[in-house]
Formats: structure tokens, C-alpha cells, sequence
């Protein structure tokens, strides 16, 4: 095989019909005949050896091989930006972008306040903030359509290096109000008695603590099941369940005494992660570095 075959045109049409998911379209868009793209896939897949897309009746989807080649190919995108990105720099360009994607919890609070105080340093720099489950988000740092990623881990990630973690271990969180806040310590046995408010089961928060009671053989009533930790705040504040979350995103809440971490110590393990995340191939701007010091500085937990 040809290495140099991955460097000329042929790619380019390759990932025309992986965006459009037809050949027809891809066509259409690059102002060719679709007989021209095809002959370039035919000339990609023979020097490769390799089928690159299963034809069907409408359109065409890609192979293992294919998909393989199309990762290769946005890495190689993305690093064209970036050495681009950084050449317009040294001529002084004065903006920079910096596109992240987090899960919902760091969207709420966290990460506003956080983009507004680092512009306040650089007001040069802006951002594309993409909100997604945990999963997606890690996808989204892999196939190169975020720059970085903060999400929760519970373990290692393939293609995906981490520049930041910090152990996030559940919380119990009730009102002030609630039964179980002049309790010194309180058990998972004891939580499994009251009515919860809980994340969704895709959620690293909902998964941990189905582990927890696995463990111990409990089950659990949960009265509001949300997507949306604030939703699940709120309706703690009204003393009607206990919720679960992490440190991070109800410290609005802990600082105003609007919910109190109750004393658990079943849940102080540190089974689980906040991570940023970013491509392990792929060099960070010298922008998105100094975002995540920043950054670094506010994720630590205050002393209470």
C-alpha cells in the first residue's frame, strides 16, 4: 500500500460522502459528476485493499476500515486548523475560539461563571459551548468536534488524554428542613427510606449509586427522575426528597444554605472523576491552556 495515496484528493472526496452520507450528494456539493467521486472511492479502496463503504439502497454507511480512515482524516483536519490557527496568532490575530463540551451539570453554573471571569483576563477569546451526557461528550473531544471535554469518569478512556482530574465523589443533599439534617451520619440504608430525586440512569451520579446499593442489596423509590441536576435542587430545596450530586454544581446552593451534605460515609469513596478531557493526539492552544489553568483554580472546593 501507498502511504501517499491518504494525502491527495481521493480524501477529500472520501470525506464529502462520509458528511453526506450519499455519493449522489457528495456530488452535488463539490460540483462533479457522481461518477467522479465514485471512480475517487474505487481509487482509495483499491490501494488500500479495503472496502471503505457498504452501499445500500439509499446512500452509503461506513465500514470499520472507513471509519478508521475518516478519524484519520479529521485528525488530519483539525491539525491544519490548529497550525493555522497558531500562524494567524503569531500575525496578532485578536481572536481566539475555544470549543468545549460538557455535561449539563458544569453548564448550569460552573462554566458560565467560568468563561465570564476568564474574559475578563482575555477579552480577546470566545466559545462555543456544546452541552451533552457524559459519553457524548468524551465522543465529541475524540472525533475532534470539541477542543476539550469536561465530563465524570469512572475509568479510563481510549484515544482520550486527560489534563485535569479530581476525585467528584456523590453527595446526599437534603433542605435544611428535611427529617434527616440534625443527623450526625446517616446510612445508604437510611437515604433508601425517603423519597429520592435522581438523575437519569445514563448519568456516571445515577450509575454510582446504583452500584453503592447493589453492594448492600438496597433498593430505592425515586418520586422525580430529571436529566436536569438544577430541577433536582429545586425540588430538595422544597425538603420533599433527598438528591445526589456532586460538589461542583450545587456549591451555589451549599454557600447560600439552601442544602446541606448530609454525613454518609458510604458515599466517600472516590470511585468517580472530574475530568477535562482532550484528544490524545492532538496539541491544546496555548489559549485552551491557559483556560484550563483558570479553570483548575475554580474546580477545587472551597474550605467549609
Amino acid at each position: 500500500m501507498n502511504a501517499r495515496i491518504l494525502s491527495e484528493t481521493a480524501v477529500l472526496y472520501f470525506m464529502q460522502v462520509v458528511n453526506c452520507g450519499s455519493i449522489s450528494e457528495a456530488a452535488t456539493r463539490m460540483h462533479v459528476v457522481p461518477s467522479a467521486v465514485s471512480r475517487q472511492i474505487r481509487r482509495l479502496e483499491n490501494a488500500l485493499e479495503t472496502a471503505l463503504f457498504e452501499r445500500q439502497a439509499r446512500g452509503v454507511t461506513l465500514t470499520p476500515a472507513g471509519e478508521l480512515l475518516a478519524a484519520y482524516a479529521r485528525r488530519t483536519l483539525l491539525d491544519a486548523v490548529q497550525v493555522t490557527n497558531e500562524i494567524q496568532s503569531l500575525r496578532q490575530v485578536s481572536e481566539s475560539k475555544i470549543k468545549i463540551a460538557c455535561t449539563h451539570g458544569f453548564a448550569s453554573h460552573f462554566m458560565p461563571a467560568g468563561i465570564a471571569g476568564f474574559r475578563e483576563r482575555r477579552p480577546d477569546c470566545t466559545f462555543q459551548l456544546q452541552v451533552a451526557p457524559a459519553r457524548e461528550v468524551t465522543r465529541r473531544v475524540r472525533e475532534g468536534e470539541a477542543d476539550i471535554g469536561f465530563s465524570f469518569s469512572l475509568g479510563a478512556t481510549r484515544d482520550i488524554k486527560v489534563l485535569y482530574s479530581q476525585p467528584a465523589p456523590l453527595l446526599a443533599l437534603v433542605s435544611p428542613v428535611h427529617t434527616l439534617a440534625q443527623r450526625p451520619e446517616v446510612t445508604l440504608r437510611d437515604l433508601a427510606e425517603f423519597p429520592l430525586a435522581l438523575p437519569g440512569i445514563n448519568t456516571t451520579l445515577r450509575q454510582l449509586l446504583d452500584i453503592y446499593c447493589s453492594r448492600q442489596g438496597l433498593s430505592y423509590h425515586s418520586v422525580l427522575d430529571s436529566d436536569n441536576l438544577d430541577t433536582l435542587a429545586q425540588f430538595a430545596v422544597t425538603g420533599s426528597a433527598v438528591t445526589f450530586g456532586g460538589e461542583l454544581f450545587v456549591r451555589h446552593h451549599l454557600s447560600a444554605g439552601k442544602l446541606i451534605a448530609l454525613n454518609v460515609p458510604e458515599l466517600k469513596e472516590n470511585d468517580r472523576s472530574i475530568e477535562i478531557q482532550a484528544l490524545a493526539s492532538r496539541h491544546v492552544s496555548p489559549v485552551t491552556e491557559q483556560f484550563i489553568d483558570y479553570i483548575r483554580e475554580a474546580i477545587v472546593p472551597p474550605l467549609r
